[in-house]
């Protein structure tokens, strides 16, 4: 018929060559596609814009299957094309990027910087740094961050997660998903709160037990010590006025002196253990040597000390902690290393102290360290921990055991996360 438009409907197969579509690019126009399924339907579809043509016809099933699909995900399926000269387009958004953010897919499609005005200003740099990495590598497009929705200022995390389609001159083309993720990284929050209040929890109760030690040994210290000096000088003054033929009240005055001895090496054991005097008098250092001497003669494992400094000062809470955790590795090794000897190093470097303990013993692999009651690595890592120092433990079975702990040497890194790095190897 004269003056008939003729329309021309070309159906791709999946084998069709790049120059098949080369040729086709220039002729195609944007479809965009609209399901109408009542007369009110109609007329918002035909007031959108002013449509160059209409193509009506019946949904096939399996466009219809999978159209109800994007529409029901719970985010926003999309495809995403940088061109050429780096302008990000948006040629189909499914139906979620309602509920996702707040606009409706053809605003989103005719105005994709609707987007990139969403990104949180501290998440833009890694937008597009992951962006320029799926194009560079290439690799699919993964990115997790903040968007603000212009209607309230709601803050939503959504994780980006897209396949590069193809690079070419014109440009680079993904298709994914968007999803929601904020109700993943609040409770990823709680959980970061809930431990962090643990390991303060945990830190207070250890000042308080350090606090409790040191007031328990010097009453040791300031009362039963003198006691036992007074009753040893009684004891003296009376083995001098006894008969001289009294051999038996002299044995007993003997014995009971030496009870007296045995006590008072008790008693100053005890205060050792509780808070170890020379910490307070002679430092870190001195007090490291002094307790892996007290160790090789328990047990006869030697200890070689290397060390950068006779004095290193530290805090109270650094240094009391650093001890400990030394005493603890010693008693792992006493008790599970089976080691015929030690190695210890105490270094200052920069603005931290490290202290390095190796074994030659029988070490152990990943699945004992993290055993349920294996609380002594796991008291120490929490420890150093909270002094924002840092804790690498190696370790292979039947090649012995390294524990390398750094601390700050203020309390300016008491909240700071650090990382050893080999510093000391």
């Amino acid at each position: 018929m004269p003056g008939t438009n003729h329309v021309l409907h070309i159906e791709l197969s999946t084998n069709c060559t790049s120059d098949v579509i080369e040729q086709l690019s220039p002729r195609l126009a944007t479809l965009t596609h609209r399901t109408v399924t009542s007369t009110s339907d109609l007329t918002h579809a035909l007031q959108e814009k002013n449509w160059a043509a209409i193509v009506c016809g019946n949904i096939l099933p399996a466009a219809d299957t999978l159209h109800l699909i994007f529409a029901n995900l719970p985010g926003m399926a999309c495809q995403i094309r940088l061109d050429a000269d780096n302008t990000l387009r948006l040629p189909y958004v499914s139906e979620g990027c309602f509920a996702l953010l707040g606009v409706v897919p053809l605003e989103l499609e005719l105005h994709p910087e609707l987007l990139l005005d969403m990104l949180h200003p501290e998440d833009r740099d890694t937008f597009y740094k992951s962006m320029q990495e799926s194009i560079a590598q290439p690799t699919p497009w993964n990115w997790e961050g903040r968007i603000v929705l212009p209607q309230d200022g709601e803050i939503k995390w959504v994780n980006l997660r897209a396949t590069r389609r193809e690079t070419d001159s014109h440009g680079t083309v993904w298709e994914g998903f968007m999803v929601n993720i904020t109700q993943n990284k609040l409770a990823q929050q709680e959980i970061k709160t809930s431990r962090q209040r643990l390991r303060e929890l945990s830190s207070h109760v250890e000042n308080i037990k350090e606090e409790e030690r040191g007031r328990i040994a010097r009453e040791i210290h300031d009362e039963i010590g003198v006691l036992l000096t007074a009753l040893k000088m009684d004891m003296a003054w009376l083995a001098q006025r006894l008969p001289q033929g009294g051999s038996a009240l002299h044995e007993k005055v003997q014995a009971m002196s030496d009870l007296l001895d045995t006590a008072g090496s008790s008693a100053n054991n005890l205060v050792h253990n509780l808070r170890p005097a020379f910490l307070d008098c002679f430092g870190i250092v001195a007090a490291i040597e002094i307790e892996a001497k007290e160790f090789t003669k328990r047990t006869g494992i030697p200890c070689k000390i290397t060390k950068s400094d006779d004095d290193i000062e530290l805090p109270d809470e650094q240094s009391i902690a650093l001890f400990r955790v030394f005493q603890e590795i010693l008693n792992n090794i006493m008790k599970h290393a089976a080691a015929k000897q030690a190695k210890i190093r105490i270094l200052k470097t920069g603005e931290y102290v490290y202290l390095a303990v190796s074994d030659d013993g029988k070490g152990f692999d990943k699945t004992s360290r993290n055993k349920p009651h294996s609380f002594g690595l796991r008291g120490i890592q929490e420890r150093i921990k909270h002094l924002g120092g840092g804790v690498e433990i190696t370790s292979e079975p039947s090649k012995g055991t390294q524990i390398s702990v750094s601390v700050p040497l203020n309390d300016a890194g008491l909240q700071q996360t650090f990382y050893f790095d080999q510093a000391i190897k």
